[in-house]
């Protein structure tokens, strides 16, 4: 049950002092540090943790000040309410990637290799994709259309847009079928490998980039690494698997 409060930022520990004030219910802060064998003082620091996150409330009786959780039913609500504000900052923070991203180069910060885990992480390696002229890529359209279906049209027709060039190998499957009648065209060229070529994970080449996307049964995680010699080999491996191939 502590896992569920890790949507709320709380980490293992602030779960189990949560969860100690629910059992409790309204009390003052020396009987919930003293319950949780926590300093009284420390509790203090929580306590003020959790009032921004809208997870406690306090008042005052007898001139005494009280706090308690939240009720249980509100949790979903609260929680709705920090992915909708998760999703502004996000979203914000993507339209000022570019920004960011060239103060980042000025300084000389650009990492080699980048890692992002979770399905949020890698949609913002995607939008680098999308930044990106052409690109080569091995790529399983059933695994990408069941755990990130927003970036399955998104990428071909933002390329299309911008008319950039596109050369990618699919995995065989209904998807891919369905991929290469909507999106194959002179400057999105698009073969389907034969049977039995199985992956379960992406492979996005570039210039100077490679991009890699791995996938499990209910989670996803990428890799971007900057180095335009492996990206060169990586082209080498592509165009010769490309080559053996029929239409």
């Amino acid at each position: 049950m502590e896992d569920l409060f890790g949507q709320f930022g709380l980490d293992s520990k602030e779960s189990e002092l949560f969860l100690e004030l629910v059992r409790l219910g309204s009390c003052p802060v020396s009987r919930w540090a003293k319950q949780a064998k926590v300093n009284r003082s420390s509790m203090y620091v929580v306590l003020e943790r959790f009032k921004k996150l809208g997870l406690v409330t306090s008042f005052t009786h007898l001139g005494v000040t009280y706090i308690q959780a939240v009720a249980m039913a509100e949790l979903p609500a609260r929680l709705a309410d920090r992915q909708i504000e998760m999703e502004r900052v996000r979203n914000n923070l993507i339209k000022n990637l570019p920004l960011l991203q060239k103060l980042e180069k000025t300084n000389g910060l650009v990492p080699k290799v980048s890692f992002y885990e979770g399905k949020s992480r890698v949609e913002m390696m995607y939008e680098n994709v999308l930044k990106e002229k052409s690109f080569r890529a091995f790529f399983n359209p059933e695994k990408m259309k069941k755990m990130m279906p927003k970036y399955y049209d998104k990428i071909p027709e933002v390329m299309r847009l911008n008319k950039g060039r596109v050369k990618e190998l699919l995995v065989r499957c209904n998807e891919a079928i369905e991929y290469k009648r909507l999106y194959s065209s002179e400057s999105h060229e698009i073969k389907i490998l034969g049977e039995g070529v199985v992956f379960s994970s992406d492979t996005i080449i570039t210039d100077q980039k490679i991009f890699m996307v791995g996938y499990s049964d209910s989670e996803v995680v990428g890799t971007e690494i900057w180095n335009e010699e492996l990206a060169k080999t990586q082209v080498e491996i592509f165009e010769m698997v490309w080559g053996n191939l029929g239409k």
